[in-house]
């Protein structure tokens, strides 16, 4: 059976194409399971390549993926329910979708998933891109503009879960998850709602199922190791984050899991989450966490503008003074995930929250979005020096809005991050940059508080305008 695109878009000029949920992509998306920023499209020297940048990850074969190379006709998926993307190298190769459909032209929004199409300078083939079967359908889901507290039920407000939005997919829960649960008397008024709680009694509205005490309410986040839930006991919002089930069916995993939950408990720092308690039920384990409301600094310079150099650098502070007590363990404790949408504002006055931090790191190295992880990272190899590398290209886009991946190159120092080609740096500032990012981990710095003594001298020798 031939797959027939939804929609098509044309590119004449653009090296990058980028694919999400944000209005600021050249292709938008609405899908609950698609990223903000969830795709890249980058024109290389050898032709073009698919660049994963989404929490749902990009699939291809059914296999997920970081980094490859484009072939003709290749079909990726966005996460794994979201829609098919077919690219096509030449023009020709898409003409019959072209007339079955119509054409989309960069800067229209459509109503439904799309297709991008023709993307080519004159010196490569030209691509085409287009989306041939739409996500599945999405009731509800968490966004990161506008969510419900749950823990006040009488008001809702802007707030950020973990700093991602993925989908509400119950699929994801364990077998074991009973569904039994029931409404109050003043539940049924706000069901079809929209809320999550009731706005009375601050009961969910409509909970995916129960795990032990806790009423599963919306999923938050999965990657390749772990789900992340949203859930509610006796009258407070709860995080919740366990091993998906191919992973629990290892007692080893399971074992490992635990043993890092429990280093989690321990955890006290303002910029850091507080873990409550580490459960099991039917041999699944369970880290229980508080959630953290406010908006990420992806958020914030998305909606508003890019941050000075004065408060991007305290911000980093900031994420070096909780890098380096979490690496200060006994075991160490690495992040590996350290990007702006981990990074939640609270308020103007309140310590930057680092959020992000979940188990597993002992089972395998967690992949992270290409554009801010370590090359030796991406090899599954993370180190203290991977943690500090990210806050390179974070501190990038905090100062420019711009994403790290236009800063990356083949140049005279191989494929890496080029600070100096970044505009409005000050020399100083894209030194340390450069550093931070610097192939060999030995040659970035010691520790976050070196780096932080570095940033230090910088603020103290600037002048703001």
């Amino acid at each position: 059976m031939q797959s027939i695109p939804v929609q098509s878009w044309t590119f004449e000029q653009e090296s990058t194409i980028r694919i999400g949920r944000s209005t600021d992509n050249h292709v938008i998306l609405y899908s609950a399971v698609v990223s903000r920023h969830h795709v890249e499209i980058r024109k290389v020297e050898s032709g073009w390549e698919i660049v994963n940048l989404g929490a749902n990850g990009t699939y291809l074969d059914g296999r997920r993926i970081t980094q490859v190379p484009v072939d003709d006709g290749v079909i990726i998926r966005l996460a794994r329910s979201g829609p098919n993307v077919q690219i096509h190298l030449t023009p020709q190769s898409a003409e019959t979708s072209h007339s079955a459909m119509g054409e989309k032209t960069v800067g229209q929004n459509a109503k439904h998933p799309v297709s991008v199409a023709s993307v080519g300078p004159t010196e490569i083939p030209e691509m085409d891109v287009d989306v041939v079967s739409p996500p599945a359908e999405v009731e509800a889901y968490v966004t990161t503009e506008s969510q419900e507290e749950g823990t006040q039920p009488a008001k809702s407000s802007t707030a950020s879960f973990l700093g991602t939005t993925v989908q509400a997919d119950d699929a994801v829960n364990p077998a074991h998850v009973s569904h039994r649960f029931t409404l109050s008397a003043c539940c049924h008024q706000f069901v079809d709602s929209g809320h999550l709680f009731c706005l009375e009694c601050g009961k969910p509205l409509k909970p995916l199922g129960v795990v032990g005490d806790y009423q599963l309410v919306k999923v938050l986040e999965e990657d390749e190791l772990s789900t992340v839930q949203l859930a509610w006991k006796d009258g407070k919002a709860v995080v919740l984050t366990t091993l998906l089930p191919n992973w629990a069916q290892l007692s080893e995993a399971v074992e490992l899991f635990e043993q890092e939950a429990r280093l989690f408990l321990a955890i006290n720092h303002p910029a850091l989450p507080r873990f409550l308690d580490v459960f099991s039920v039917a041999g699944q384990p369970y880290l229980v966490m508080e959630p953290v409301y406010g908006r990420s600094l992806r958020q914030v310079v998305t909606t508003e503008s890019p941050l000075t150099q004065k408060v991007a650098i305290a911000r980093i502070l900031e994420v070096c003074a909780a890098l380096d007590y979490l690496h200060a363990q006994t075991p160490p404790i690495l992040h590996q995930r350290i990007k702006p949408e981990y990074l939640i504002q609270r308020s103007a006055t309140t310590p930057l929250m680092v959020t992000g931090l979940t188990p597993g790191r002992l089972i395998a190295p967690l992949q992270a979005s290409a554009e801010y992880a370590a090359p030796e990272q991406q090899q599954g190899q993370a180190s203290f020096a991977s943690d500090l590398y990210a806050i390179g290209p974070t501190l990038v886009f905090l100062l420019t809005g711009k994403s790290p991946a236009a800063f990356y190159a083949q140049r005279e120092q191989g494929f890496r991050f080029y600070a100096e080609y970044v505009p409005g740096l000050t020399p100083d500032l894209a030194a340390v940059i450069r550093k931070l990012t610097n192939l060999q981990p030995t040659e970035r710095f010691a520790s976050g508080q070196e780096l932080a003594e570095a940033l230090q001298q910088i603020q103290n020798s600037s002048i703001e305008i």
